[in-house]
């Protein structure tokens, strides 16, 4: 059950970066249940920025991999992320990246050195995949299928990207595939199956990040399936793990010693 927040309190934890909102408001939560209260209240924010400025605050375990809203019924979900989701816990669990940083770094760690993983269900990429280490977005690819076209328009009415060829009275001649970014819209818009599913799966990004000189990832060639994805992400954690000074995102590396080695490996779907 959610708990309720004083208006105060949610005004306070806005004010707080986007990319640890969510984990400082779990953490603000815990502490109100800790204290008895059924109500979240600006003293218990006070309390977490005390904890925090004092090293406290917020256990720091190596990895974060956030999602977007997509499960919580968004219409435009392309893909479904939790059994992946999942899957890739278990593996940067399993690689310890906690007590890898604990080595490399001087000093207590601190949640801008942790490895982060985020996934968006559809190309909206509302939980901004962009600036992570590794940004995964749903995708599906259209194709033309030899069904006859109805010519009625639907698909182009969905379409934003402007990517498909359309001709009144005759319907869909052709797709262009660079201005597509494969959200899938028009294919469940198409009522004849003229437009079909040619791939689903996962874009990926590598390399982004914020900071004092932040960086959108740079993408990988071709949709991944689900079971593809996390071969991926064990080559980039391979690199990580063999390059990383201070904690440094994943990016920082990439830029000293280049990304060939993710792309020869994975950029051949």
């Amino acid at each position: 059950m959610a708990m309720i927040w004083a208006e105060e309190a949610e005004e306070a934890v806005c004010k707080v970066p986007f990319f640890v909102r969510r984990r400082v408001k779990k953490h603000v939560e815990e502490e109100a249940a800790r204290s008895g209260s059924g109500i979240v209240l600006l003293e218990h924010v006070h309390s977490c920025r005390k904890q925090f400025l004092e090293g406290k605050a917020m256990e720091i375990k190596g990895f974060q991999i956030e999602t977007c809203f997509g499960a919580s019924g968004c219409e435009n979900r392309a893909v479904e992320s939790d059994r992946l989701v999942k899957e890739l816990e278990a593996l940067l669990a399993e690689r310890n990246i906690g007590a890898f940083l604990r080595e490399r770094v001087s000093g207590p760690l601190k949640m801008h050195h942790e490895f982060r993983i985020t996934l968006s269900d559809c190309p909206n990429a509302c939980s901004r995949p962009q600036i992570a280490d590794i940004g995964i977005i749903g995708a599906r690819r259209p194709s033309m299928s030899d069904q006859s076209c109805l010519a009625c328009g639907e698909c182009v009415q969905v379409c934003r990207e402007g990517a498909i060829e359309f001709v009144k009275g005759s319907g869909v001649r052709s797709l262009n595939l660079e201005k597509c970014v494969q959200c899938g819209k028009c294919l469940d818009a198409c009522p004849t199956g003229t437009l079909r599913e040619g791939a689903r799966g996962r874009r990926i990004l590598v390399g982004g990040k914020l900071g004092r000189h932040p960086q959108l990832g740079k993408e990988l060639k071709g949709i991944y399936p689900d079971e593809g994805v996390p071969a991926v992400v064990e080559r980039c954690l391979e690199m990580y793990f063999r390059y990383s000074e201070e904690g440094e995102r994943l990016g920082a590396i990439l830029n000293r010693v280049g990304c060939q080695a993710i792309i020869h490996e994975a950029s051949h779907r």
